[in-house]
């Protein structure tokens, strides 16, 4: 039986991880996968982690299940860090997920529950998951341009065109602060307006937020998902551990769904924990209980928001150092005015192999760089090898 399997495409971006792994250069240059990255190429545990680990091992006394909504130590805590930032949240329910990803999931599968026809709006470029899950829930995509590579531009006429195409029941894709592979958002006046608009016409964004705090202040991106959250009075804001904690391998998340009325919410409230309860039946506890453990203690979360706005230094000073050793060159022209980890070069998957080929630096076909990939030195000779490859 087994063997009737077609074998499934690489995945591209794995599949740039096995070749920067094989690659036997010294100097070689990982600008691929999207963790954070200290000055010396490390992805380090952050410190009120460490220190929460800590803690936890000692005090822990029990590895039973957790219920399938999940710890409501972390559930409470996340929800509090909203407030905190924008005042109480709407009506809603609420889930730990598997990452950011199981919560674009179980928020892609409760929509086709409530709506067997339904059909999701994404915009491109985008992370290539999103298209990944509706087609492993055969769940129709309808792809729309959110940025125009070759004209630099932000296409808000194609988002708006996208929701006015829509039907009331699809489900709209857009994008948390820090826009996953491009780092071009939308204002923040211009992605409610677009927010409200689908919510008149009946079509229920489901919002990707999995780098809050690593271009702007914290505060700022987490008052902004409560805005989202209060624009639409049916909204899915699926929100990760992995980047703002960095807690990648430890796969913690939670999914937001705002709902109309109470009934409504006690409905999607079960939908969801039946659908993880077939999924993978029970959640994990450990990336919870750190990040519950970290918001409830004073000291570890001005810690953790320290060290986040280190990150955040760190990142805005390699923008500045591409855009100094670039000098003027096109190529880099909107690495400022792109935000978080991700920025996206003008290449064209020829340039990025020869990139490898020639110059031991990796990153996706599509010319989307981990800014955080750099180390000390890296962004001059990467200038230089960009700069040769298209002058």
């Amino acid at each position: 039986m087994f063997e009737a399997i077609p074998s499934p495409a690489e995945d591209a971006l794995h599949g740039v991880m096995a070749r920067f792994a094989a690659d036997p250069r010294d100097d070689k240059m990982d600008l691929g996968v999207g963790v954070y990255r200290n000055a010396s190429g490390h992805s380090p545990i952050m410190r009120s982690v460490k220190a929460a680990e800590t803690t936890l091992a000692q005090t822990g006394d029990s590895k039973a299940y957790l219920s399938l909504r999940g710890h409501m130590g972390f559930i409470d805590a996340m929800t509090a860090l909203l407030a905190q930032a924008a005042g109480p949240l709407p009506q809603h329910a609420s889930v730990q997920t598997v990452g950011g990803t199981g919560g674009v999931r179980l928020a892609v599968e409760m929509a086709k529950r409530a709506n067997p026809g339904l059909t999701v709006h994404i915009g491109t470029p985008t992370w290539p998951n999103h298209f990944g899950i509706c087609e492993v829930l055969d769940v129709p995509a309808q792809s729309f341009t959110y940025y125009d590579s070759i004209e630099n531009r932000l296409c808000v006429d194609q988002i708006r065109a996208a929701i006015v195409r829509a039907r009331p029941g699809d489900m709209i894709v857009l994008h948390g602060p820090c826009h996953n592979p491009t780092g071009e958002d939308l204002d923040d006046e211009t992605l409610l307006e677009l927010i409200r608009e689908a919510a008149t016409r009946g079509v229920v964004p489901l919002i990707d937020s999995a780098y809050y705090g690593l271009a702007n202040p914290l505060d700022d991106d987490l008052a902004l998902l409560v805005k989202m959250m209060r624009a639409a009075p049916e909204i899915c804001i699926a929100m990760s551990g992995s980047k703002s904690f960095g807690l990648y391998r430890d796969r913690i998340g939670i999914l937001f769904v705002r709902t109309s009325d109470e009934t409504a919410r006690h409905a999607v409230q079960k939908t969801l924990e039946s659908i993880a309860r077939a999924t993978y039946s029970m959640p994990a506890a450990h990336g919870a209980e750190v990040i519950g453990h970290i918001l409830s203690d004073e000291t570890l979360a001005a810690d953790w928001r320290a060290e986040l706005s280190e990150m955040r230094a760190r990142l805005y000073g390699l923008r500045c150092e591409l855009v100094e050793k670039g000098g003027g060159h096109a190529a880099f022209s909107r690495v400022m005015a792109q935000k978080g980890i991700f920025s996206l070069l003008p290449l064209k998957p020829e340039h990025v192999s020869a990139l490898a080929k020639r110059h031991a630096i990796y990153m996706p076909a599509s010319g989307r760089i981990n800014i955080a990939g750099l180390r000390d030195g890296d962004a001059a000779r990467l200038v230089a090898a960009v700069g040769a490859m298209l002058d």
